[in-house]
């Protein structure tokens, strides 16, 4: 599994623009098509978080000077209405930007915009769960406000690395849990539905 990075988002079920069309991370799930120097068409998906002007620098650590990482898989996360921190999805293969970068976007009626990002990564990439798989204990994700160091979760922090000493056994099964489902479960950006999930293989 690739270097793991969780960020907070408000909670929706589709992330395609519609739900809250003034907030951008309405739009993280909305594939975007860009045509490539050859002609060829690609969906790409554009991940925001505006709560953050910049994200940290550890997770550049290769190049203290770098703007960007590559093939990173970056999980999606929000608070459901009953209180819950729950997975909502993931993109695979993304790269991160160290500070926003802008999309240039133009509605329907006209209006153009500057839609804002840090991730970014081509539709296959990307996961978007169902909402009742959202509820399962094995993408619930942890918060610890109180930054008790034998603790791990979320902070007030929107973006966690998960590199707490005592988070390592936890990612590494969220990220085993990730493969699993990528290869057997039901993503709702896909227009092929997958057989019925089976979590029997995954961990928990």
């Amino acid at each position: 599994m690739n270097r793991l990075y969780f960020c907070m988002i408000p909670y929706y079920l589709f992330y395609d623009g519609t739900e809250a069309p003034e907030v951008p991370e309405c739009m993280n799930f909305l594939p975007i098509d860009l045509e490539g120097e050859d002609g060829s068409v690609n969906e790409v998906m554009f991940g925001a978080l505006t709560a953050k002007k910049q994200l940290p620098q550890t997770i550049f650590h290769h190049d203290e000077n770098a703007m960007m990482c590559e093939d990173v898989t970056v999980v999606f996360c929000a608070v459901a209405p009953n209180g819950a921190v729950v997975t909502v999805g993931w993109y695979a293969h993304a790269n991160i930007s160290r500070v926003p970068e802008y999309l240039p976007l133009t509605s329907d009626n006209g209006i153009h915009s500057d839609h804002p990002f840090f991730f970014c990564t081509l539709r296959g990439n990307a996961c978007l769960l169902p909402e009742e798989e959202r509820f399962r204990p094995m993408w619930q994700i942890p918060r610890n406000k109180s930054a008790n160091k034998n603790k791990f979760g979320f902070s007030a922090d929107p973006f966690w690395c998960a590199e707490e000493p005592s988070a390592a056994a936890w990612k590494r099964a969220f990220g085993e849990n990730i493969v699993c489902y990528t290869a057997n479960g039901y993503n709702m950006l896909q227009d092929e539905v997958f057989s019925d999930f089976d979590e029997g293989n995954c961990r928990i």
